[in-house]
């Protein structure tokens, strides 16, 4: 059986600054095995710091760092 090929995609990052982040992957496997209890979701996590671009707005879209 021939491996399949790594896939990659681009993922937009708030601009916050965030010392503890984490990003998570959730992933639909329906060619593989029922994968008890999760189904045939997969999720991969990587923890991340972020720190903003000062010239650009900062994203409003998470309160935690808009609040000081």
């Amino acid at each position: 059986k021939t491996p399949m090929a790594p896939w990659e995609t681009d993922i937009e990052l708030p601009n916050i600054s965030c010392a503890r982040c984490t990003l998570q992957v959730l992933q639909f496997m329906a060619d593989h095995g029922y994968n008890q209890p999760g189904g045939y979701g997969y999720h991969h996590c990587a923890d991340l710091q972020i720190t903003a671009d000062p010239a650009k707005p900062i994203d409003t879209r998470w309160p935690a760092a808009t609040a000081k």
